[in-house]
């Protein structure tokens, strides 16, 4: 037998389509207005007309192609009155500028538009530790959007999306997903309801136990991983004792005994107290 051949499938493939049924199933769910966030692997007029057509607002990163960086700076010092310097030797521009760009409607009509590009300019000409290249490095990152928010928010809208990335790492990693455990869908949804119920459990559990840290951190955490919400705090060792009757200040209690040298021990304290009037 020879070896199977497979096609390579890109994530353009069948978007348009997508992203139709996918304003559709969002328009019966709100009336507000829907903004879209999709990478530079979806940056086609194509899209674009499709989300002006449908009355959505969006923020698209551009693919340069072939478009000179060097210009792109010439351009940006020349138009760009948002200008930092974070350190000495680093400049970056922040603005927008406008380009025309043609697509088609769905009766194949063509049309045009004039789409804003905001832009972010970064030249160093020396690194933070006092380097000097041989060439100024230039990063160029540029965006569609005919959204009304500054361009910083723009950026930073953007940059949010990075945060949606790593609850999806976390819950194929640190859940056991990263694989479906079955051949057969039904199970597979089972598995996937299950797991999304225990994950925004543990987010609860890591939410509430933001700011508390056990003695050998050095400084507060601002986040927590599900894996070490489950290794440190749900997979903690415990002795369950029930009290005797002779005992008047814990009658027939279930207590749960730590140990004193769990270094975690204060931090499922402070979450056991917090969801202490839900547990049945």
């Amino acid at each position: 037998m020879g070896e199977p051949s497979f096609d390579a499938v890109h994530e353009m493939d069948d978007a348009p389509e997508f992203l139709k049924e996918m304003i559709g199933v969002c328009r019966q769910m709100t009336e507000e207005p829907l903004l879209f966030r999709l990478d530079s692997g979806n940056d086609s007029a194509e899209n674009i007309g499709i989300f002006m057509e449908n009355g959505c607002h969006f923020i698209i990163k551009r693919n340069l192609r072939k478009e000179s960086k060097e210009d792109w700076l010439k351009m940006s010092e020349e138009n760009s009155g948002d200008v930092s310097h974070p350190w000495n030797g680093k400049t970056v521009h922040i603005g927008s500028d406008w380009k025309e760009i043609t697509f088609q409607t769905e009766d194949g009509a063509e049309k045009r538009a004039t789409i804003r590009m905001g832009y972010e300019i970064t030249e160093r000409t020396m690194d933070q530790e006092g380097q000097f290249p041989l060439v100024p490095d230039i990063e160029v990152n540029t965006w569609w959007t005919n959204t009304d928010f500054t361009d910083r928010d723009v950026i930073a809208c953007y940059h949010a999306h990075g945060e949606c990335e790593r609850f999806h790492s976390e819950l194929k990693t640190d859940m056991d997903l990263e694989r479906p455990p079955s051949g057969k869908f039904q199970t597979n949804e089972l598995a996937l309801e299950l797991a999304i119920l225990s994950y925004n459990i543990l987010r609860m559990i890591g939410r509430e136990s933001l700011g508390k840290r056990n003695p050998r951190l050095k400084r507060t955490v601002k986040r927590r991983r599900r894996r070490t919400e489950i290794n440190n705090l749900a997979n903690m060792a415990r002795h369950i004792t029930e009290h005797a009757r002779h005992i008047t200040e814990h009658a027939r209690k279930l207590v749960i005994g730590l140990g004193k040298s769990n270094v975690w021990r204060e931090v499922f304290q402070y979450a056991h107290y917090a969801f202490e009037d839900f547990v049945l």
